[in-house]
């Protein structure tokens, strides 16, 4: 039966899917997609042992019957409304019906974290990417005009353009921070579940979900704020050695660096918040687990 559901489940789904991929694949906005369905495999492999002890406690659940249908449901919802984002969002939860119906809740809650990346790893809907990207644009430029002020760097922000000695320097929807917010949100979803998974039975389960929980609303700020700093990074690099510092190479070098040191310190709010005995790290362990 579950071959059989799959197959069908794949039949249904195989062109959104497939737009999906493309759209992983194509768009700069939509690339995290690729490392996020990475890392769930990633951990759904490692966990496969547990996933198999599971099984043998298997037992069909009329949740995940009542889950199934419910994504059907906003599949079509998605399909009358031309809803892209909806279809995509009801694969997940059909692929979480499906194997809760056939597997037992045993093997969801086992399957837990690769399922929340894979949702993780559907683009934001345009409206709500539309609706954010402003204000970050605008927050963004505030820290750098900021930086910029403190480190005696002559600047006038008009909205999302800072105006420097050396260069007009604008905040455009790319260098919004909207990418790497997404991201490290992904990696503390990560961060999280490993202290769950490594602290349960060493702290209470409440103390336990809101240390992780805190982990997760951290990245909000550590990406909207090192962003800034990236931004007033550019405009003393602008200053130092010319405006041709804004763009190309240096540009595309100061973002992965940017997004290295968040991911970095995300790291250390996590064991700050959760710290373990062992010297393994806490995602190493629960990986294993």
């Amino acid at each position: 039966m579950g071959i059989l559901l799959a197959l069908a489940i794949a039949w249904v789904y195989a062109e959104t899917m497939v737009r999906l991929g493309r759209e992983w694949l194509s768009s700069p906005d939509a690339s995290y997609g690729v490392v996020l369905v990475a890392v769930a495999a990633i951990v759904a492999w490692q966990r496969r042992d547990a996933c198999v002890e599971a099984l043998r406690r298997q037992s069909h659940h009329r949740t995940g019957a009542v889950v199934l249908v419910g994504g059907l449901l906003l599949y079509l919802v998605g399909q009358l409304g031309a809803d892209v984002f909806l279809a995509r969002l009801s694969l997940i939860l059909v692929l979480t019906g499906a194997l809760w119906f056939v597997a037992g809740a045993a093997v969801i809650r086992v399957m837990a974290a690769p399922l929340v990346f894979l949702l993780m790893a559907v683009p934001l809907p345009t409206i709500l990417v539309n609706a954010v990207t402003l204000p970050l644009q605008f927050t963004a430029s505030r820290i750098a005009e900021g930086t910029l002020a403190a480190a005696g760097v002559p600047v006038f922000r008009d909205g999302n353009v800072l105006e420097l000695p050396s260069a007009s320097l604008q905040v455009a929807e790319a260098c919004s921070g909207l990418r790497s917010l997404v991201s490290l949100t992904a990696i503390a979803v990560l961060l999280a579940w490993s202290t769950i998974q490594v602290n349960h039975e060493t702290a209470g389960r409440g103390t336990t979900w809101l240390r992780a929980a805190a982990i997760v609303a951290a990245a909000v700020p550590v990406a909207i704020v090192l962003n800034g700093l990236r931004i007033a990074g550019v405009g003393l690099s602008s200053e130092a050695w010319g405006p041709r510092m804004t763009s190309g190479a240096w540009h595309t070098f100061s973002g992965w660096v940017t997004f290295v040191v968040a991911a970095l310190v995300l790291i250390a709010i996590q064991r700050l918040i959760a710290p373990t005995r062992s010297r393994s790290t806490a995602i190493e362990r629960a990986v294993a687990a």
